[in-house]
């Protein structure tokens, strides 16, 4: 983050945010933003099951894959020569959702590490070698884990300039009863497109482009230009009340994300596929 630092609050958490200051040679990286697939999941030319609104895992994950493939060169990642982008999405996504891969359920989605333990394994079944990388707060094969600590931008962006395909794992939290209590009511995973230009083509290091499966999006604002905090308190919560972790150190985002009154979004993992 920048300095000159303050201090805010949002929906009762204290964050560390940061004051508006000129950007000097920031470094970004913008060139995955128009060779990338960027499909949604409820998009009826995917043809997903249940009309794809638990696929957000799956499609994010096929929109990289067919850009390894067509872009980077790693071909055998797609089952398929000669389709159009929108059916070599299509059949990745619905492969990958499968139970042999993620496993994604009708109702509940896709887990973390379904996402990470489905994915090792379609590539491995293209005879790649696959390096997937895990930050986040929640237990991982230990293969993946990067780091059981909260992911932070500087991570991410590293991950992204080094050739990686990189995902965030979004959740959303609503305040609990207790001031600080943050209590998850629902979560997405979203591409990572570009960093380091924010909506208005300005350069601004500390914002991160992404591609956004989401089903509610429309196509104008698909594309998310994200700005983020640090939480310097709060507790995660249960369902059942019990205590889940410490809060601070977790990145919030503070800017570009559409959120219903009362909710936050808060990165709750970030994970990396380099070939």
């Amino acid at each position: 983050m920048r300095n000159s630092l303050k201090m805010a609050a949002i929906a009762g958490i204290a964050v560390l945010t940061a004051h508006a200051a000129p950007v000097v040679a920031a470094a970004y990286d913008t060139q995955r933003l128009d060779v990338m697939p960027d499909f949604t999941q409820t998009d009826p030319a995917l043809g997903l099951p249940n009309g794809g609104r638990m696929y957000c895992a799956p499609v994010a994950a096929a929109n990289a894959l067919v850009w390894l493939s067509e872009d980077r060169g790693y071909s055998r990642l797609l089952p398929v020569r000669g389709l159009s982008t929108t059916e070599k999405v299509a059949s990745v996504a619905r492969t990958l959702g499968e139970t042999e891969y993620m496993s994604t359920a009708p109702k509940g989605g896709t887990s973390h590490h379904n996402f990470l333990t489905g994915l090792e394994r379609y590539i491995e079944q293209a005879n790649y070698d696959a390096r997937l990388r895990y930050r986040g707060r929640w237990q991982m094969k230990e293969r993946f884990v990067d780091s059981l600590t909260p992911p932070d931008v500087n991570w991410i962006r590293e991950q992204f300039d080094d050739g990686a395909a990189v995902w965030l794992a979004i959740g959303f939290y609503r305040e609990g009863s207790a001031s600080g209590d943050l209590r998850r009511v629902g979560g997405h995973i979203v591409t990572v497109a570009g960093h380091g230009v924010d909506a208005d083509g300005s350069a601004d290091r500390d914002t991160l482009i992404l591609h956004d499966s989401d089903d509610t999006a429309s196509t104008e604002i698909r594309r998310l230009y994200l700005s983020f905090a640090e939480l310097r308190r709060g507790t995660f919560v249960k369902r059942n009340g019990e205590r889940a972790g410490d809060a601070d150190g977790h990145i919030v985002v503070t800017k570009g994300y559409r959120l219903k009154s009362g909710i936050i979004a808060i990165i709750d993992s970030a994970m990396s596929l380099e070939l």
